[in-house]
């Protein structure tokens, strides 16, 4: 069982460096507390036990610890413009030993690490071992949920549309019940789109139900501006959410 409350602390520690002032950065701070819920949420889904839970939520608490630094370098979480930031939080934490800060068994560094290196990209490896793979999809499905919360509440993360249409790869993609590649993006609506498609993407139930109930993908129609235009694809998502109900 770890000590979450100093683990909490120590992160605390490390962002307190960083300006809170900054929207921002203030905004990073409060996704990875709400992550963090999430990620405990998920794992009581299915009765994890409290040794598990207590390590999928320092993963949570740690997944975004290099967007202080993306943010405050380069003024944006674009990490095409910047760097992977999964990749970049791995490097702080074991190249720069900011790992040496938390309570955490030796034994668990090494899934702590993959589920970090791999909570943003597209795909996770074919060769993960069952605890890499559980952990890494508890953190991909909590952060995700809070994407869309956050998009869904329009306040900072705001839905900006445009009178583009929407690309032919990017639908070909989100009728596939696949989420949309970076690559295919070429336009605010496209983004949305994308953002949308992160449903396709959840590997829990609890996360599924969770979006569902507490409407978020209705929330984000509801700040768009053409809103004909984005009803087929929340439609959808909101299909495939529900298919094994």
């Amino acid at each position: 069982m770890l000590d979450m409350d100093e683990n909490y602390d120590a992160f605390d520690d490390y962002v307190m460096s960083f300006d809170l002032e900054e929207d921002m950065i203030a905004y990073k701070y409060n996704h990875t507390y709400r992550v963090v819920h999430q990620a405990e949420e998920i794992c009581r889904s299915f009765n994890l036990d409290t040794e598990e839970r207590d390590l999928a939520s320092l993963i949570a608490l740690l997944h975004d610890i290099a967007r202080f630094k993306q943010w405050s370098i380069y003024k944006t979480f674009s990490d095409k413009d910047s760097f992977d930031h999964g990749d970049e939080g791995v490097n702080i934490l074991f190249e720069e030993n900011l790992i040496d800060k938390f309570k955490l068994k030796e034994e668990d560094k090494k899934i702590l690490k993959t589920a970090i290196k791999y909570h943003n990209k597209p795909l996770l490896p074919n060769d993960l071992s069952i605890r890499e793979t559980l952990h890494s999809k508890i953190i991909r499905d909590a952060d995700k949920i809070d994407i869309l919360y956050a998009f869904s509440t329009n306040k900072l993360l705001k839905v900006e549309t445009e009178d583009e249409e929407i690309s032919s790869k990017v639908k070909e993609e989100f009728f596939k019940n696949e989420p949309v590649l970076k690559k295919s993006v070429k336009n605010k609506n496209d983004r949305i789109i994308m953002l949308i498609s992160l449903v396709f993407d959840l590997n829990y139930e609890y996360s599924k139900k969770r979006i569902l109930n507490e409407k978020y993908l209705d929330k984000i129609l509801s700040h768009t501006k053409n809103k004909d235009m984005f009803k087929e694809y929340i439609t959808e998502a909101k299909k495939y959410l529900r298919k094994d109900e």
